[in-house]
């Protein structure tokens, strides 16, 4: 493990192009094992706790996640790469790739939030959790996040529950600590804007709001594709690996057909 402006970052592998994955609110890196494991043999893999969780300190000033992974990916990319990001990791793949940066080759966003959706009078869930922490403690917090219906899907999913409450119980709570800690991540103006080949990745086990805006990505996002995983939740890759790792793999085929005919 080698730390980039004092991020925890693993990195795996070799072959282009490179693939950096951005973990979940409350996760870390742990969380893209079975990917990195099936795509380290051909692809240079990229792993990193975002600020705040894992292994990365939490932040001492105002900071910004976009601004973290262009610093990851000067550091540890060269040539093409593909950002693949599952809920808060979407959002900030999602928020960087509006910046339209160089080498940047796809999208997979999976289970993402968007700023501004509106949930038809749902509380978001990562809000819900950050009233119940000002109220009531992050012990509570944790305790309300992992009974959440947006994890109920993990009940079928042995395994995958025992790792992402494994994680959970080892995030330390900071971003619900304090009003404001939340993630700052710049709101994409257009999704037009998004201008590189985009799967989008949604389980059909997952809460409503974040079913609805799949579509609205898929829709909005001029080259993307929406891709439903049967059975699966919100924490579709822990799931079922295997279906979300041929998903991702018929990806990154299609993207070196376009290359070729490009």
């Amino acid at each position: 493990m080698r730390r980039v402006a004092e991020l925890a970052v693993e990195t795996t592998g070799e072959g282009a192009p490179a693939l950096v994955f951005l973990h979940g609110f409350s996760l870390d890196r742990r969380s893209w094992a079975p990917q990195i494991a099936a795509f380290s043999q051909d692809h240079h893999c990229v792993a990193y706790d975002l600020r705040g969780f894992g292994d990365s300190p939490p932040p001492q000033g105002d900071y910004d996640h976009a601004a973290d992974l262009a610093a990851v990916i000067a550091d540890k990319v060269t040539g093409p790469y593909v950002l693949i990001g599952l809920s808060l990791g979407a959002n900030v793949a999602l928020a960087l790739s509006a910046q339209r940066p160089a080498g940047l080759a796809g999208l997979v966003l999976a289970s993402s939030g968007l700023f501004g959706h509106d949930w038809q009078g749902e509380e978001r869930p990562p809000a819900a959790a950050d009233r119940v922490a000002a109220d009531q403690g992050v012990e509570a917090a944790r305790a309300f996040w992992l009974a959440h219906p947006l994890f109920a899907s993990l009940d079928n999913w042995p395994e995958a529950r025992a790792q992402a409450h494994h994680m959970v119980a080892a995030y330390s709570g900071w971003h619900w600590q304090a009003p404001g800690r939340g993630a700052r991540i710049a709101p994409v103006r257009a999704l037009s804007d998004v201008a590189v080949p985009t799967l989008v990745l949604s389980g059909e086990r997952d809460v409503a709001g974040y079913r609805a805006i799949a579509s609205a990505l898929a829709q909005g996002i001029p080259d993307a594709r929406l891709e439903r995983l049967p059975g699966a939740g919100h924490l579709c890759n822990l799931e079922d690996p295997a279906q979300f790792n041929a998903a991702v793999q018929a990806f990154l085929t299609s993207l070196v057909a376009k290359e070729e005919t490009a």
